[in-house]
């Protein structure tokens, strides 16, 4: 069976299509959960920002402009929804208490090499704004004009972001690299 592209599956989806849907659910959710656990880092709050992502994309699915990747767009609705939360996470607790109250990082899981968790480590220190846009570039392997796209800024910021991120992780991890 052909896989169809994302196009195919929002027209019919669109057309009642409920299948379609279904299927660019499939082939997104793991990235998209991936994404929220990188933000929240945890895994209950991921898993439903990952499930809120979709059940918000259904709905506003009329809104997608084609011109962009149902990716990027899809991440975009997952990052608003995780930024949401940490902000709500900031109202309701002291940083302190809630990073007592968080699980593992999905990734330091899977990290065998203790180099690797390391740089993990140091990037997960960035700033949530160049922490997002190292691990789209790193994780994803999206383009600058893509990240631009899925936060929704210029190039140059990313740019800059990058950059900066580069500088600070330089520093921290210039023993081991």
């Amino acid at each position: 069976m052909e896989q169809q592209t994302d196009q195919k599956l929002i027209a019919q989806t669109l057309a009642g299509d409920n299948l379609a849907f279904n299927l660019l659910v499939t082939r997104y959710r793991k990235a998209v959960y991936a994404a929220a656990a990188r933000i929240l880092r945890d895994h209950d709050l991921a898993d439903e920002a990952a499930q809120e992502t979709f059940v918000k994309a259904y709905f506003v699915l009329k809104q997608y402009d084609g011109s962009y990747k149902f990716y990027t767009w899809i991440l975009r609705i997952c990052l608003n929804l995780c930024y949401d939360q940490l902000k709500k996470q900031k109202r309701q607790a002291p940083l302190d208490e809630a990073l007592e109250h968080q699980g593992p990082d999905p990734a330091e899981i899977f990290a065998g090499d203790d180099a690797c968790q390391r740089i993990r480590k140091e990037i997960d220190n960035l700033p949530v704004d160049q922490r997002m846009v190292v691990q789209l570039r790193l994780d994803k392997d999206l383009s600058y004009s893509e990240i631009g796209q899925a936060l929704k800024i210029p190039i140059g910021t990313v740019m800059s972001r990058l950059s900066r991120a580069r500088q600070t992780l330089g520093k921290s991890l210039k023993e081991i690299l």
